[in-house]
């Protein structure tokens, strides 16, 4: 196997900005992150445990060549998961000039705010659907809000403003459409092949450079955490305060992270979320459409993969039950 080069330093883009970060905790989340360093405050922290939606965020990633924008929830995403990707809070949508974004312009005039503790979070989850539908019917707009709690039960209003968003202008017109290329050619450029090695004794985090290294690095460290999407191992830290470390951030991994068919047999990586499973296996068996749109939010199904939710051994484990009754098979390596 040839020698795998390393790096100490976690590169992504946040809003314009390129960030290298080369003093980062293992269970340092990109919410506080935001707040306490970057006090970019318009991402708030509700619950801690990705369930109300408070702290959305775009995370953006390239998938064969093509940009790709999702929801995740920050207080439970970590900052070592960010490698190579283009994180869009809520003060980027508005740009440099006065004008709202068509998302925040429509919350405003069909009153979609009370309180407004939730109201980012319901914007940047809006924005992610608009992004991909500029025109959703009623029940995409509630599906892409599953993982948004407005306590004050705003939610008529907010779904009055997600139905007229479409008449603020298509997506095309967004003002951060112009960035897309630029950012495309930014995030290509990240892309080193390399190790992310970060820290000493009990504060260390390792983003392998692909699925070969990774082997190798579980050979070394066979107790560490890995870590995909953090739906789990977030709450760990966040509710639990246990330590990570070291943890191997396993999420981006090319060779973890495809789908591919074969005379009939549909292969799915481990780190391959939610989100993209279901899409494929719900196009060829379609009863399971319903029970992917009951597991979690769309920030969490965007976050959390197949094999994490396999790997925990869940009492409760979403997949499982489907996976067995439809006779899959899991294919271990080692070494």
């Amino acid at each position: 196997m040839a020698k795998v080069k390393t790096r100490n330093e976690i590169r992504f883009i946040l809003n314009g900005e390129d960030v290298a970060l080369v003093d980062v905790a293992p269970d340092a989340t990109l919410l506080d992150w935001l707040r306490l360093n970057r006090t970019l405050r318009g991402t708030k922290e509700g619950c801690a445990e990705g369930d109300c939606g408070a702290c959305t965020v775009l995370v953006g990633r390239l998938s064969a060549g093509k940009l790709i924008y999702e929801g995740v929830n920050a207080c439970i995403r970590f900052l070592g998961s960010l490698d190579g990707t283009h994180v869009v809070t809520v003060e980027h949508l508005r740009g440099d000039g006065e004008k709202l974004h068509p998302v925040q312009q429509a919350m405003v005039d069909f009153h979609g705010s009370q309180c407004g503790f939730c109201t980012p979070g319901f914007v940047m989850s809006l924005y992610a659907l608009w992004m991909r539908s500029p025109d959703p019917s009623d029940a995409a707009i509630e599906k892409a809000l599953q993982g948004n709690l407005c306590r004050c039960t705003g939610y008529e209003a907010i779904m009055r403003a997600a139905r007229a968003i479409s008449s603020y202008g298509k997506a095309a017109k967004d003002p951060l459409a112009a960035e897309r290329k630029a950012i495309t050619a930014r995030l290509a450029a990240m892309k080193d092949g390399a190790r992310v090695e970060i820290g000493s004794g009990k504060a260390r985090l390792i983003v392998p450079a692909n699925a070969d290294d990774l082997a190798k690095l579980l050979d070394k460290e066979p107790s560490a955490t890995l870590v995909a999407g953090s739906t789990d191992v977030g709450l760990w830290v966040t509710k639990h305060m246990r330590e990570i470390s070291p943890a191997i951030f396993v999420g981006n991994l090319d060779g973890l992270c495809g789908i591919s068919q074969d005379k009939g047999i549909i292969s799915i990586g481990a780190g391959v979320t939610y989100t993209e499973a279901f899409s494929m296996l719900a196009k060829r068996i379609p009863a399971l459409g319903p029970l992917f749109d009951r597991i979690g939010g769309d920030q969490v199904r965007n976050m959390g993969t197949i094999g994490g939710n396999i790997a925990n051994g869940s009492p409760i484990g979403d997949t499982p039950p489907p996976l067995i009754a439809l006779g899959a098979r899991l294919t271990l390596r080692r070494g």
